[in-house]
């Protein structure tokens, strides 16, 4: 038997373009003589669609393409992810020869849907190894459904589960391997019946899910029904080390099936899909699992389409290492793949232009490069608006990047602009206090007009789309103008602690440019600090103003705040009581004492600001633009958060009054020696 497995690029919400896609690769399968091909979860529609999955016309649309599909599986078997929305369950349903007349919605009281797997074959649905009358034929449910993270899989889908709770019967019964039919090499004239288990995505990390204490392993009951080979169908997301987790997680599948373990194929897309606040990459990771669960064969590039075919007879091959890439080479095809996307959620067929304002600092210079690696140095403009707060060595900056990228740059000043307004707006007193604008107000102003006025009036001169340059720590505490630098189309760093910032600069600068594309001069040493010749990162709304934030240390206390397993500010003060934050943090004492956090009362204050800055700035994320997910946890609907005031727990002020009252200066366990060079 000759097995396919077809690496597509979904685009979501397009099911023509995906349909040309997989007819391109069941053509493709067939002239090498494959017997069946497996494609990704919802390859048809895409995954992240959000409330579209409660449109009836838009599922039932979805549906008529499964006939399209069904009659190319002439001498082929096809399985491939799509909606069912069953409208008829009520009159195909007996149960003990009686037929069922109440009423079996899904649980939202619509049609029933399932997220499926399609199993095809020679024109007509492929029969299970027992037939039940309560799946429809020739299809799968998903068995477990996902609500963590940005996936709502149970806001949408009845599951295998699901089914097997309303009809009565054990899951196992519904978890039948389907006869794929191909030719026996022992007789020409004679065809085999081989039984193929079938399961979506989430079933694979069932590790997560339990019944009576136990695992609910679909993938052992499909084995147990007879299965000789598993196929999972996937739409998983690239995150940091997700290959060599779910290695581990087919390696535990094992483990708990034991002996009888057999070969498992895992195939998912590639691309990008969008939830409408966050962008979400699939770097596709296809692999093929012997039956000692060690990888056989690999996809051989991220992001790209490929369609991998595999005999019966190669099961037996060596395994493979798996090699990853450097972490931060990871978020920079996540980035680019992300930035590419943008042309498919507005619908273009070429990619549109942007407009990146270039203040001369590293978040502007880092989005101009990612644009032009992403698109091409044709499609970016960038525009350097200057006040008098502005240094002439930070538009020397931005000038020297727009140079090294060959893009469109050019400077205009804003200060009349600047003055023009704050001279109307200090003309008019609407209730008579004689309150003239605050040296806040005038800031905010110059980051109204540089985002409202210019960047935005300068993107649709162009049908281009401008940039929100915000990074992850910017955008914790809330350090942006609502309608100024907080606005723009994307927001490609907002995922990139300000550490990572400058790590994405020397990577690119050293490894993709070859070429100090981005200043040296805007890149710190190991403890961030900066010599009197570099720039610090500042906004230049007043005079020597620099960004308020503790770099290193809070981009460490961001991504421990924000891991999937959130770490809490009462968590940080009980590490810091035993002298171990700066191990939970990765981060050297000597960076602690940089910042003076070392001091207990400083300390306290700057994590007082932490929490109160989080909350306080939420109203301002709620309205941000799109972010590109590259991390554990990303603000937009990765973290939901409600627009609330910040209200220390009682347990936060009791280690708060414990650490002043008690300690005058940190004091850390298990320090190794911590020399850090400049």
């Amino acid at each position: 038997m000759k097995f396919a497995l077809a690496q597509m690029e979904v685009v979501p919400g397009r099911p023509k373009k995906n349909l040309e896609t997989m007819l391109r690769m069941i053509e493709h399968a067939k002239t090498q003589k494959v017997d069946l091909i497996a494609f990704p979860e919802l390859c048809l529609s895409g995954y992240l669609l959000g409330d579209k999955f409660t449109d009836p016309d838009f599922c039932a649309n979805l549906m008529e393409f499964n006939d399209i599909i069904r009659a190319q599986s002439q001498g082929i078997a096809i399985a491939y992810g799509n909606i069912y929305q069953d409208d008829q369950i009520n009159q195909r349903v007996t149960v003990d020869n009686t037929t069922i007349t109440h009423h079996h919605p899904n649980k939202d009281g619509r049609s029933r849907k399932y997220n499926a797997i399609y199993v095809f074959q020679n024109g007509k649905p492929v029969e299970r190894v027992q037939e039940t009358n309560i799946l429809p034929p020739g299809v799968q449910p998903k068995t477990l459904l996902p609500t963590y993270r940005f996936f709502d899989d149970q806001r949408y889908f009845f599951s295998l589960q699901d089914q097997a709770i309303d009809f009565g019967v054990p899951l196992k019964t519904l978890a039948q391997p389907f006869l794929i039919e191909v030719n026996d090499n022992n007789n020409d004239n004679a065809k085999k019946k081989i039984p193929i288990g079938f399961e979506v995505c989430e079933d694979l990390w069932c590790a997560d899910y339990k019944k009576d204490f136990k695992n609910i392993n679909i993938t052992k009951m499909l084995v147990a029904n007879g299965a000789q080979y598993i196929i999972n169908i996937s739409a998983s997301p690239w995150t940091v080390g997700k290959n060599v987790t779910r290695d581990r997680r087919v390696k535990a599948l094992k483990e708990d099936i034991g002996d009888s373990f057999v070969p498992f194929l895992y195939v998912n897309c590639v691309g990008a899909q969008n939830n409408g606040k966050n962008i979400v990459t699939f770097d596709g990771g296809t692999t093929i699992y012997n039956n000692t669960a060690e990888p056989i064969v690999l996809s051989t590039e991220h992001y790209k389409e490929e369609l991998i075919t595999i005999k019966d007879t190669d099961f037996s091959n060596f395994p493979l290492n798996r090699i990853e890439k450097p972490t931060i080479a990871q978020k920079l095809d996540a980035l680019i793949r992300g930035i590419r996307h943008i042309k498919d959620m507005t619908g273009n067929t070429q990619q549109p232009k942007y407009v990146v304002g270039m203040s001369g600092g590293i978040d502007s210079a880092l989005v101009a490069s990612l644009l032009t690696l992403a698109i091409g140095p044709d499609k970016v403009m960038g525009i350097n608006m200057p006040t008098i707060y502005n240094q002439e060595k930070t538009k020397k900056s931005a000038e020297h990047t727009a140079q090294k990228l060959g893009i469109a740059y050019q400077v205009i000043p804003i200060s009349d602009l600047v003055n023009n307004n704050t001279t109307l707006l200090n003309q008019y007193d609407l209730d008579g206090s004689g309150k003239a604008l605050s040296s806040l107000n005038t800031e905010n102003i110059q980051a109204k007009i540089r985002s409202i006025n210019l960047l935005s009036n300068i993107a649709a001169k162009y049908n281009a789309i401008y940039t929100n340059n915000g990074n992850k720590v910017e955008t914790f505490f809330g350090y942006a103008t609502l309608d100024g630098d907080a606005r723009g189309g994307i927001a490609p760093l907002a995922d990139l602690t300000k550490a990572e910032i400058f790590e994405l600069a020397t990577y690119l600068n050293n490894d993709i440019f070859h070429d100090e594309v981005i200043p040296q001069s805007l890149i710190p040493d190991k403890l961030f600090r900066f010599g009197k010749d570099q720039i610090a990162p500042s906004a230049e709304l007043k005079e020597a103003q620099i960004d308020p934030m503790k770099f290193g240390y809070h981009c460490a206390m961001i991504e421990a705040a924000l891991d999937y397993n959130k770490k809490t500010p009462e968590q940080f003060m009980r590490w810091y009581i035993e002298g171990t934050l700066h191990t939970h943090l990765n981060i050297p004492t000597a960076l602690m004492h940089r910042w003076g956090v070392d001091d207990p009362k400083e300390f306290v204050s700057d994590l007082d600001n932490f929490a109160q800055s989080l909350a306080k700035s939420t109203f301002k994320r709620v309205q941000a633009p799109p972010i590109i997910i590259t991390s554990k946890t990303s603000f937009g609907y990765d973290l939901r958060e409600s627009i609330l005031p910040w209200e220390p727990s009682l347990e936060y002020d009791r280690l708060k009054e414990k650490i002043i009252s008690t300690m005058t200066k940190y004091q850390p366990q298990n320090q190794q020696s911590e020399e850090v060079s400049a």
